[in-house]
């Protein structure tokens, strides 16, 4: 291969140092063998001026930058690449890619890793620099980690994934921004081809904490004797999800919530927390094996803490950071990964069916814009876990239909419908506290209605503020005296501005003073803030499933209104005992709160009527739905 470069000041002639003939040469000058001896930096071209090469300013190239390759020796390396190109499959391991690329010569293998780190093709000086380096003996694996910590890495690897899909750079664009827990275990996949242990994951996480930068973890393990082990050996067998089970008894829960969670007030805690006492009130005997990790040790302790008293030999609880640990001490034969969300479950192997309640933000795209690069990784997450699973379960037609057919593309074969039910058995469980404790309590003195949700994006808080302060003006709201309490705390929510301009539009001190956020409320206290209500109002956007409030509210004997939702028009079809309203429009609310409390509790046997069936559906019809679909699977 020719090259174009100044020699040096002061370097010993061509004729002073040992060399083939010219004609030797000419004759054993393969293209091959003579591009090796000619990209050796040690060795200059006579005939060339003397003086100093010219400076670069590329920090992982110290090559002269007069250094140019040639016309053919690029169509050759361009060539050569497009072969290497096509035989990398997309969606494979990047240690699969680096098994075959480390296997090429060296020029192949500069050449190749400047399109999987930078995603382009290498300069003529970082392409000799590097390849030299390789002749001379420096570890393949030393040039990519050198590469993997460039400021040019750190910059393409910030990017949002793009780029051709077969280069560890579209790999790592998606995993490097993911949480800890998740990169770690994504980048032991990709490059270790297992899972970390325990040691490793907490080795780890404390290195990221202490400011280490995931590049330089990742370079790390390209410098492993694990990695050079695999990459001289070859593959081991991928280790699949095991589908033969020794029994169908012991049921997994998984709760490997990466960040700290609150589960008590959440729907997903109120989800699996029925649903997990509907498994057992069933006589098939199941046995309930809780995951989760570290962090969230205690508040699973606590959630199922009444259950643990009451099965204290059917509901086991265990924790840990590493999933490598999880699939080793937990003895589930079936995994319940109640939120598609949760990334850790792509690697539990054992088979798991995945309940995909909603993704909201591909339906209110405009409202989740400012957060919308979290939703994509949320959105790659749910694909990853929900191709992975045995079964997806959804909650309604509509959201199989919108994100289990249309979005995700799954098979229909593949997919399930089991609706939520109203929580009769945990009310009847915890009863009913005394009105007046309960109002001295909270201080809830007088006629309130109540919206008992977690205050998120879609969930309307500040339109219903604007509702309610409109009806309070009219004639008959001013002389009502009516509250209306929000469980939730006024600060720190995602749509703290609306509520607050909401809120601020307000004058009248009185008015101001009757919207109550009295926080999330235990438990407990649940059922007796929906019976003591007039009633309840559920402006929410959007939903996955007829919203819990609804229901809940129901069973207390009070009455709803509510947003008109597809998914309460497909277990409601006749609407007219309800007061429902355009969720958009603030107008449309005032009315329905003002028919709302015109109609007063009477209405609430009428409205429970028109769910029919639904409403006398339970929890343990809930777990009768899971159970069969946990016998089907092989």
């Amino acid at each position: 291969m020719k090259r174009i470069k100044k020699r040096k000041k002061g370097s010993v002639k061509r004729s002073s140092r040992k060399r083939f003939a010219r004609g030797k040469r000419r004759k054993q000058g393969k293209l091959k063998k003579l591009s090796r001896k000619l990209l050796r930096g040690r060795k200059k071209r006579r005939g060339k001026k003397k003086g100093r090469p010219k400076k670069i300013s590329d920090t992982h190239s110290m090559a002269p930058a007069s250094l140019q390759i040639a016309e053919h020796d690029l169509l050759r390396l361009r060539l050569n690449n497009a072969r290497v190109r096509e035989s990398l499959t997309e969606g494979s391991r990047i240690i699969e890619w680096f098994y075959m690329i480390f296997k090429l010569n060296s020029e192949d293998f500069v050449w190749e890793m400047y399109r999987q780190i930078l995603q382009r093709e290498p300069d003529p000086a970082g392409f000799f620099m590097n390849k030299n380096n390789i002749d001379a003996g420096m570890p393949r694996a030393a040039v990519v980690a050198s590469l993997i910590q460039s400021d040019e890495a750190a910059s393409v690897l910030s990017r949002k994934p793009s780029g051709e899909r077969n280069t560890a750079a579209y790999v790592l664009q998606s995993l490097l921004p993911s949480w800890e827990l998740e990169f770690i275990h994504g980048i032991y996949m990709q490059l270790l081809y297992r899972l970390p242990d325990g040691a490793s994951v907490k080795r780890d996480i404390d290195s990221i904490r202490l400011s280490v930068s995931r590049q330089a973890l990742i370079a790390q393990l390209l410098l492993s004797e694990d990695m050079q082990r695999l990459l001289k050996n070859g593959l081991p067998a991928e280790n699949p999800i095991i589908s033969s089970r020794h029994s169908k008894q012991n049921i997994g829960i998984f709760l490997n919530f990466v960040v700290q969670v609150a589960l008590d007030g959440e729907g997903i805690g109120r989800f699996i927390v029925r649903l997990t006492e509907g498994l057992l009130s069933l006589d098939k005997n199941y046995i309930i094996h809780i995951a989760s990790t570290d962090i969230n040790q205690r508040e699973m302790e606590q959630t199922f803490d009444k259950l643990k008293v009451e099965f204290p030999e059917r509901i086991h609880l265990y924790h840990s950071d590493s999933m490598e640990v999880i699939n080793r001490i937990v003895p589930a034969d079936t995994w319940i990964v109640p939120y598609a969300g949760m990334g850790l479950a792509q690697y539990l192997q054992k088979p798991y069916l995945v309940c995909l309640h909603d993704l909201v933000y591909l339906h209110l795209p405009e409202l989740y814009a400012k957060d919308m690069e979290f939703f994509q990784y949320v959105h790659s997450v749910a694909e990853k876990i929900t191709a992975n699973a045995a079964t997806v379960v959804f909650n309604s037609e509509f959201i199989r239909n919108h994100e289990g057919l249309t979005f995700l593309k799954l098979p229909v074969h593949k997919t399930e419908v089991v609706r939520f039910a109203a929580p009769y058995e945990e009310y009847t469980s915890i009863g009913v506290i005394a009105e007046h404790d309960f109002r001295s309590h909270y201080n809830l003195y007088g006629p309130y209605i109540a919206f008992p949700s977690v205050a998120r994006l879609h969930k309307n808080h500040h339109r219903l503020i604007d509702a309610f302060h409109r009806y309070r003006l009219t004639e008959s709201g001013r002389v009502s005296g009516l509250q209306l309490v929000f469980t939730d705390e006024l600060g720190y929510r995602p749509n703290q501005p609306e509520i607050a301009e909401a809120l601020n539009a307000i004058a009248d001190p009185q008015i101001r003073a009757s919207i109550r956020f009295v926080g999330r409320i235990p438990s407990i206290y649940v059922p007796s803030l929906y019976k003591y209500a007039e009633g309840v109002v559920v402006p929410t956007l959007f939903e996955g499933s007829c919203p819990f409030p609804i229901l809940e509210s129901l069973i207390m004997d009070t009455p709803v209104s509510f947003g008109r939702l597809a998914v309460v028009q497909e277990v409601v079809p006749d609407m007219s005992s309800f007061a429902t309203f355009d969720p958009l429009d603030p107008l449309e609310m005032t009315n329905a709160i003002e028919r709302l409390i015109n109609n007063g509790k009477s209405v609430a046997p009428v409205q429970k009527a028109a769910f029919g069936s639904l409403l006398h559906r339970s929890w343990r019809n809930v777990a009768e739905e899971y159970s069969s679909i946990i016998d089907r699977l092989e």
